[in-house]
């Protein structure tokens, strides 16, 4: 119960800059709860004055008290209502608000340990039941216990005698609510998992829906959601059933206490002890308390999946933020680049991704880094942009250590044209002006003009106005690339990072995409992580990696010359692939192939 206070008491700081209109809230409800005891107390007048003694005046008197008494009750209960929900929609708000942003400031490797899917489901699920325990149950737990302590004092009032035998339940009703919660907390969480499970796999379903088609593997992903859908089912009627069977057994105890009272008040009025106005006065009072007590035992499953949803937003908000402590400015960057004896290791992985590098790069230099799949070159990329942070050495633009700059100053000094172009379902003039909110529509069209896009934006049916669909689903990969590559020019960063950039195109769209390319490398310190020998041949320098490690440092020409890994990863095809042979490009694979035979 403690932990249940304490997470309780950490969401109701959301409510806290909202308290005049909670304090409304709270007056209401106590209205609400002082006047229920007025109404069951106006049977005994009733009985007493108005049936038995037929006083003229009762008879006017107790209606009219009655409609009184129920038209402040209605009052205030509409206003008790709409105040706690305003307020809970306030709190549920922020609280979405803060969820959505503290998920865009964690690192990477932090989202890379967590499917997307258990992301997704905090804010799609998680904070909705945290809503209903902040609204629904809020306003149940506080004016039912209101109403309940003030329909105890009534009795007690009445006949405090009679009170203490509904005392005497109190603990054993306790007793029960708090297993109920405990069992009901366990089964919320898994629920919690197991929405997040299904959430990440629709989500991948939905991806790999033409590799699924394609494969024939409907079958087995419909057997891989069922099998997820069945234990969220089963999770769900646990919670069902320990709810379902809570209620029952407080109802039992509660009118076992009333079979008890009623036929000690029987002997109460056969001895002239109570009236019969007072009798049924203090039975209809001790019936109403049941109601309240019902939807108390009923609200605690709302509260604690609210609770077991508080437990994992709050989890999440407590991981560490990216850091970012730096401090000094950078106006622009001239753009060059040291990394100085540089090691980083993913976690959970002992082998290092990149080990001891040490590079200089010179500003508007473009270097290429090739090798094998997992030699460490996208990694660079990483650490550069500060996705992952160094375990040793450290980082230099313009002899500024990373850890230095603010996250955001960093970052305005570089451009990213990725394998995969990360694109919005909005329009292409906003997808383009996504790293310059405040671009004139000047600017973003003079960047698609020089990421050779105006050729296909101009076609579409509305323009730069035409909406792309989601991740850009509605162009081609070569068009979505161009895209990718304006919004690049439009952010005119001085350094340029290049991963896999035309990797995915065929021959047509890598050839255009390349030529804005050659316009976007230009006075510019260029990074490039490809697999294309059109990408890379005409690099400045070319760096071959092995297991994070430099082994290579040349241009084309002379790396072909040597005849070393450079060379056989050429000729291996593997990793990097060529366009159709060209005299050029058959003379070289021929004289390396000599080499190669000389040893």
């Amino acid at each position: 119960m403690t932990d249940s206070f304490r997470l309780y008491r950490r969401l109701l700081a959301y409510i806290k800059p909202y308290w005049r209109v909670s304090a409304l809230s709270v007056l209401a409800m106590a209205a609400v709860a002082g006047a229920t005891p007025l109404l069951s107390g106006q049977f005994e007048p009733l009985l007493d004055e108005s049936l038995i003694a037929r006083n003229p005046d009762a008879m006017w008197r107790v209606p009219l008290t009655i409609l009184l008494i129920a038209c402040g009750k209605s009052l205030a209960e509409y206003i008790s209502s709409v105040s706690s929900q305003w307020v809970a929609n306030k709190a549920i708000e922020d609280l979405r608000r803060l969820v959505f942003n503290h998920q865009m400031e964690l690192p990477v490797t932090t989202h890379q340990a967590q499917t997307t899917g258990r992301m997704l489901s905090r804010i799609t699920y998680d904070i909705p039941q945290v809503g209903a325990a902040l609204s629904t149950a809020w306003i149940v737990v506080i004016q039912d216990s209101l109403t309940i302590v003030a329909l105890l004092a009534f009795l007690f009032y009445k006949a405090w005698h009679l009170t203490l035998i509904i005392f005497a339940i109190a603990p054993v009703v306790a007793w029960i609510i708090r297993k109920a919660s405990t069992g009901m907390r366990a089964s919320n969480r898994l629920q919690q998992a197991s929405m997040g499970e299904m959430t990440c796999a629709v989500e991948e379903q939905l991806a790999g829906l033409r590799e699924i088609k394609i494969f024939g593997t409907q079958q087995h992903e419909a057997s891989r959601f069922a099998r997820i859908a069945t234990q969220l089912r089963k999770e769900t009627m646990r919670v069902v059933r320990i709810s379902s069977a809570n209620v029952p057994m407080v109802q039992v105890l509660a009118f076992a206490a009333v079979a008890i009272v009623i036929f000690a008040a029987s002997s109460l009025v056969e001895s002239g002890q109570l009236t019969p106005g007072q009798f049924v006065a203090f039975i209809a009072t001790m019936a109403m308390i049941f109601e309240p007590i019902r939807r108390l035992t009923n609200i605690n499953s709302t509260i604690q999946r609210g609770l077991a949803g508080a437990q994992s937003i709050f989890e999440l908000l407590d991981l560490q933020a990216e850091e970012d402590r730096g401090l000094q400015k950078l106006e622009r960057a001239r753009g060059e680049i040291r990394f100085e004896n540089v090691s980083f290791a993913y976690p959970g992985q002992e082998a290092p991704a990149v080990s001891d590098f040490t590079l200089s790069i010179q500003p508007g230099e473009t270097v290429a880094f090739v090798g094998a799949s997992g030699s460490g070159k996208t990694t660079l990329m990483a650490l550069v942009a500060r996705f992952f942070e160094a375990r040793s050495g450290q980082i230099l633009i313009d002899g500024v250590p990373l850890q230095e700059l603010s996250l955001a100053e960093l970052r305005q000094q570089l451009a990213l044209v990725g394998q995969h172009a990360a694109l919005f379902d909005d329009t292409v003039a906003h997808n383009i002006g996504y790293g310059r909110q405040l671009a004139s529509f000047d600017e973003i069209q003079e960047a698609a003009r020089q990421a050779h896009a105006l050729e296909f934006i101009n076609k579409l049916p509305q323009g730069f106005n035409s909406r792309i669909g989601s991740n850009g689903n509605q162009l081609s990969g070569g068009q979505r690339q161009r895209l990718a590559i304006a919004r690049a020019f439009l952010k005119n960063a001085p350094i340029l990072l290049l991963d896999e950039a035309t990797s995915a195109l065929d021959n047509e769209s890598e050839r255009v995409v390349r030529e804005a390319l050659v316009e976007l490398r230009r006075d510019r310190t260029v990074l490039v992580v490809a697999h294309r020998l059109t990408t890379i041949r005409d690099a400045n320098r070319i760096v071959v990696m092995e297991r994070g490690r430099i082994v290579e440092i040349g241009t084309h020409e002379s790396l072909m010359t040597a005849g070393g890994a450079y060379a056989r990863l050429l000729a291996s095809g593997e990793e990097i692939v060529g366009d159709e042979p060209t005299p050029a490009s058959l003379s070289e694979t021929l004289a390396f192939n000599e080499a190669v035979a000389r040893g």
